[in-house]
């Protein structure tokens, strides 16, 4: 039988509780899947979902959805893990920027061109920097090599791959996330500093 998507919108809108129960059983999965190729975390893009979900629900009576349901609930999901990254990535850079020039030195006194642990750690890194990116997955591998290494601008890369500058944005987002996590062991020392400091 089919469902009247007017009927759920209305439904949503009145926080009823077999509304949200057919989203969650019908739009769920899709939304999670979605999330998951943004975020790259299972954890976090279930996460995003029920945020999604929940403040549909909170703001239920100022809600005006003029797509289809499925749309609205994709494009808030795709919207919110996009925030995310964002503001992952501003807390990121305004701790650091709170470290001062001596600070800076101490965390990264091991790591340099002269000694011979410094050498080491140095050689490394550059290798596993050269793996992570060879072994990141088409499309990001190109879109990725295109802006760091072409110095190739997200409308540029978007032109030539036929794909808006959003979608070069997110694909550098996911690299960024992939390469993040392989060499999260060495940014762990880093984060300790920058914590307590």
């Amino acid at each position: 039988m089919a469902v009247d998507e007017k009927t759920i919108i209305r439904g949503l809108m009145e926080g009823s509780e077999d509304a949200y129960r057919y989203v969650f059983r019908t739009y769920y999965g899709p939304m999670c899947i979605l999330a998951e190729t943004i975020l790259l975390d299972e954890f976090q893009a279930q996460a995003a979902v029920s945020d999604v979900i929940s403040h549909l629900y909170e703001v239920r009576s100022e809600v005006e959805i003029h797509s289809n349901l499925r749309s609205y609930l994709m494009m808030s999901t795709r919207n919110h893990c996009l925030n995310l990254l964002n503001s992952k990535t501003v807390r990121t850079v305004q701790t650091f920027s709170t470290l001062s020039d001596s600070d800076t030195n101490d965390i990264f006194s091991g790591v340099d061109n002269v000694t011979p642990q410094g050498k080491l750690l140095d050689n490394e890194l550059e290798g596993l920097m050269h793996d992570c990116i060879e072994n990141l997955p088409e499309p990001i591998k190109s879109t990725f090599i295109k802006s760091r290494f072409q110095d190739m601008t997200y409308r540029q890369i978007g032109a030539e791959d036929g794909v808006s500058a959003n979608t070069i944005k997110v694909r550098i987002q996911q690299a960024l996330k992939i390469i993040e996590r392989r060499f999260s062991k060495y940014l762990t020392i880093l984060t300790f500093f920058m914590v307590f400091v």
